[in-house]
């Protein structure tokens, strides 16, 4: 692999490592989900505004489809982390994978094979093992929400690959559209105050930990196959949990840890054989 090769996977796992401190983030900032969500967006809308020189975007049926499920994902993803834990929303939405192999069966016929089948069966145990922990009404319907992210960030990493969808184009539309839905809400929160500590955590989400992550994300992809890409991605759920748990007190049980590990050892394993595969073939 050539230097330059080597920039797509270290952008991605720089992206995931970014990605990471979402779940941290949202421990110290009591605000409703919908003004963390849409500041969030207007800072990092500023951030890949800056980096690409404009907020121009090529509304294509690619780049449309791409912004609609990002937006979707990030939305399911804050309010999944306030009805759970970050352990749990961060692992959950790591079966996108899964759904990927799903996806392009039904769009574009491809069938799974039996190592394809092997990890989608992995996967499920990972995810039953992770709801044993988590059977009270709330953590159960925080779960439901990151499960449901862990489809639509799939949907992302498909319409992205479109000949008609370019990266830096469907991400700053998903910011926008973000921005636009729900930064109208942060007038009307009384929880937001002027307490610097969650001012703090909220640049720090908006410009790094999602601004900051898809500019690596979106040079990433471009220079990055699907599945070593994957592979990369395993980072965010391996660091989300750890940042919380130095940070604050939670914990997760030890079904959630079984079942995370389940999760993240089978995709990343099959991604590992993968690879190998194509390289002696």
């Amino acid at each position: 692999m050539s230097k330059t090769d080597r920039k797509g996977p270290l952008f991605m796992a720089i992206a995931s490592t970014l990605w990471s401190l979402g779940g941290l983030c949202l421990k110290f900032i009591p605000w409703n989900a919908t003004s963390v969500i849409g500041i969030r967006a207007l800072l990092a809308a500023a951030v890949f505004a800056i980096y690409r020189n404009g907020i121009k975007v090529r509304l294509t049926k690619g780049n449309i489809l791409a912004a609609i499920f990002l937006s979707v994902t990030t939305v399911l993803f804050v309010f999944a982390n306030r009805l759970t834990t970050a352990a749990a929303a961060v692992l959950l939405q790591f079966t996108a994978p899964v759904f990927i192999l799903f996806i392009e069966f039904i769009l574009y016929h491809k069938k799974p094979r039996v190592s394809e089948a092997l990890a989608v069966a992995l996967t499920i145990l990972g995810v039953i093992l992770f709801f044993a922990d988590q059977l009270d009404a709330g953590h159960l319907w925080g779960n439901v929400l990151a499960l449901i992210s862990g489809l639509t960030f799939a949907f992302v990493f498909v319409y992205n690959k479109r000949p008609d969808t370019d990266p830096e184009h469907s991400v700053m539309l998903g910011f926008m559209i973000n921005a636009v839905i729900w930064t109208p809400f942060a007038f009307f929160d009384s929880s937001i105050t002027a307490d610097i500590v969650s001012w703090g955590f909220v640049l720090l989400m908006g410009t790094v930990q999602v601004g900051l992550a898809y500019v690596f994300f979106s040079i990433s992809i471009k220079r990055t196959s699907a599945l070593l890409a994957c592979l990369m991605v395993a980072i965010e759920p391996v660091l989300s949990p750890v940042w919380v748990a130095l940070a604050t007190p939670e914990r997760p049980g030890r079904f959630t840890v079984a079942g995370g590990v389940v999760i993240v050892a089978t995709i990343v394993s099959y991604n590992l054989w993968i690879e190998s595969h194509q390289t002696k073939h």
